[in-house]
């Protein structure tokens, strides 16, 4: 959409409805863009696709969009788990992939400049395992993995040496038996660590809490779980001023803001933060974009946003 679609609002605005959303979804990414830059999607079956900002379909700001199916040449059981904007692919910054298994890659963007309309392999996965996230690095952050039993570990991406884009990854968690990696997160100064656990029970801690340790190891405890709480089901970097969405795989949606989540110690046993029915259970929690459900610009003057270029 461009970016003129939306007015400029006075500060405590409404705002208005950016996109027709079906029952239960929710928007997770926003990019302000041109068309000349890129949009990557990242699949958990190790793939990595690209497409120009202006070959995606423009839409209205009340239209539902269109679905991935109908714009990459996904396989069967294919599915994003991640999309960068970039505007160009620059040999100072880093790729940073994770997969379920706790396997880090560690590559330089510039090898994932190629416009083949079928994709690339973003990296070589192990029988049985699959990709959950991809986040660019200046080489020396941090970076989290979080495993549904409750186990992290926070290390420092120099402990992973660069490598080719087909090349497999090394060891970042060391797995206990039918235990996997959730997310993998960089955590910035500042930032908390929400968890969430199958059974709707949450708590946020600053990730200055989490030790630094070397590759490879076990970590430490995140959460305390029973089996009154259950697994880990979802895990991000968080700050004050962010929501998140909460899903169930019945479908059921709460939005939360972080600030009303009280902040606790690692390996505390947090708080409800969603109601679970009976036979439900929580399955994904994502960063949402901020807006306000009604819609409507009640508050907003009319004056544009006057943006060169962007959509």
């Amino acid at each position: 959409m461009p970016v003129t679609t939306f007015r400029k609002q006075k500060r405590g605005g409404r705002g208005v409805t950016g996109m027709d959303l079906k029952e239960g979804d929710f928007v997770e990414h926003l990019f302000i863009s041109t068309t000349h830059h890129f949009v990557l999607f990242f699949s958990n079956r190790g793939k990595v696709y690209r497409l120009k900002v202006h070959e995606l379909p423009t839409g209205s700001r009340v239209s539902k969009g269109k679905a991935m199916v109908n714009l990459l040449p996904l396989e069967g059981g294919e599915k994003i788990v991640e999309v960068i904007a970039t505007k160009d692919f620059s040999p100072d910054v880093f790729l940073v992939t994770g997969t379920r298994k706790g396997i880090v890659k560690k590559t330089r963007f510039d090898s994932y400049d190629s416009a083949r309309k079928d994709g690339i392999i973003a990296l070589r996965l192990f029988p049985g395992d699959e990709m959950i996230r991809a986040r660019l690095t200046n080489g020396s952050e941090e970076l989290l993995l979080i495993t549904e039993q409750g186990q992290a570990i926070k290390f420092n991406e120099k402990d992973c040496r660069p490598m080719g884009r087909t090349a497999a990854g090394v060891k970042g968690i060391n797995l206990n038996k039918d235990d996997n990696v959730l997310t993998m997160e960089v955590p910035q100064e500042g930032s908390d660590v929400f968890v969430i656990t199958s059974n709707g029970y949450g708590k946020r801690t600053s990730a200055r809490l989490y030790p630094t340790h070397k590759r490879g190891g076990k970590g430490v405890r995140t959460i305390k779980l029973t089996e009154t709480k259950g697994v880990l089901s979802g895990a991000r970097t968080v700050r004050d001023n962010q929501e998140l969405f909460v899903v169930s795989q019945e479908g059921i949606v709460i939005r939360v803001p972080i600030n009303g989540i009280p902040r606790t110690g690692r390996a505390t046993q947090g708080v409800k933060v969603m109601k679970v029915q009976k036979n439900d259970e929580v399955s994904a929690v994502a960063l949402v974009v901020a807006g306000d459900e009604n819609g409507g610009d009640e508050n907003g003057d009319d004056e544009e946003y006057d943006a060169e270029e962007e959509s």
